[in-house]
């Protein structure tokens, strides 16, 4: 467990565009920092998940707009997908954060302490008492021990939460990106990463915040939890339908905003990202052809992302009405 949650923690702070921790749930529209309906126009849209388009010349970029996690097994149709995929020149994917097994297993070996809580303290005493009830009846909601987390720091507690939630609940992050990738490699189309980043730094610097600081990570992730489940099977269905106004209703971001603020290589890590997603936005309007592009819809459509950018730009993005 402890490889693991190493292992995924970029890639969970990276994947997850995230919210602000809260003393109690949050209510139920979760976010509501969206750009305003100026910066796109309506387009047509076909049956299925929504799409935006960005067309300049003989170049064009269909933006699949993505949610996640989302329930396994769930039913989406694709067909519109695999039309827009064909005759496409390339398939990008969102940017990942990994580190090599090597240094993994070295860091691990070297750094064990920081996978512990401190001088033989339980996590509970540590917690006021709010954030101790909320967690316990989030082990109780998942039906884990009642010492499931008892020798966990903050931030590794925070991390092991999302990972049980996602499992009690049937949840992954694999779709829709493994349907694209079969949907491109049946239409022969080469798929590529806008980046991929060293990340074990990031995890090292997470791992050392002093507890003050890794219980804002755990009371996010507690919060995410809380809001999840009671979002994400509207979230998913409305994705799954285009509903974009039901998407908006029902977003639910990632669970360490406030936490990953307090790691300064993750921002430098996350402004890296943004600038390779225009980088590669302006070198697809830069070729004749057409390129589809996968990104998470908050990335795209919440304030500072992606739209709001290319907005700035003057640069004229197509999409869904509500």
């Amino acid at each position: 467990m402890r490889r693991f949650v190493l292992a995924s923690a970029a890639s969970v702070f990276l994947s997850w565009p995230a919210t602000a921790a809260a003393d109690s749930p949050p209510p139920v529209a979760p976010v509501s920092d969206w750009v305003p309906d100026e910066t796109v126009v309506v387009s047509a849209q076909g049956a299925g998940p929504a799409f935006w388009h960005i067309k300049k010349g003989d170049s064009e970029i269909w933006v699949l707009g993505t949610v996640e996690p989302m329930p396994k097994g769930l039913a989406w149709n694709s067909a519109h997908l695999g039309e827009i995929i064909k005759g496409a020149r390339a398939v990008l994917t969102p940017p990942t954060a990994s580190s090599g097994f090597f240094e993994t297993s070295w860091f691990l070996l070297t750094h064990r302490g920081l996978l512990s809580m401190p001088d033989g303290k339980k996590l509970d005493v540590t917690l006021s008492p709010a954030l101790r009830d909320r967690l316990a009846a989030q082990r109780t909601a998942l039906k884990l021990k009642a010492d499931e987390f008892a020798d966990d720091p903050p931030i590794i507690a925070a991390l092991k939460l999302q990972g049980f939630f996602s499992k009690e609940h049937q949840l992954n992050t694999d779709e829709p990106l493994e349907t694209v990738k079969r949907l491109a490699k049946e239409n022969h189309v080469p798929v590529r990463s806008i980046g991929d980043y060293g990340a074990l730094g990031m995890v090292k610097e997470g791992l050392r915040l002093p507890q003050e600081s890794q219980r804002v990570c755990l009371e996010e992730s507690v919060t995410f939890a809380e809001t999840q489940s009671l979002h994400n099977t509207a979230l998913s269905q409305a994705w799954a339908a285009g509903n974009l106004a039901q998407i908006k209703a029902h977003y639910v971001p990632g669970a360490f905003e406030k936490c990953i603020k307090q790691v300064t290589s993750f921002g430098k890590l996350t402004d890296r990202a943004v600038a390779d997603y225009l980088k590669a936005i302006h070198q697809a309007l830069s070729q004749p052809g057409k390129v589809v592009m996968l990104t998470d819809i908050g990335s795209l459509l919440r304030t500072t992302g992606v739209a709001e950018e290319l907005h700035k730009e003057g640069v004229l993005i197509e999409g869904p009405a509500e």
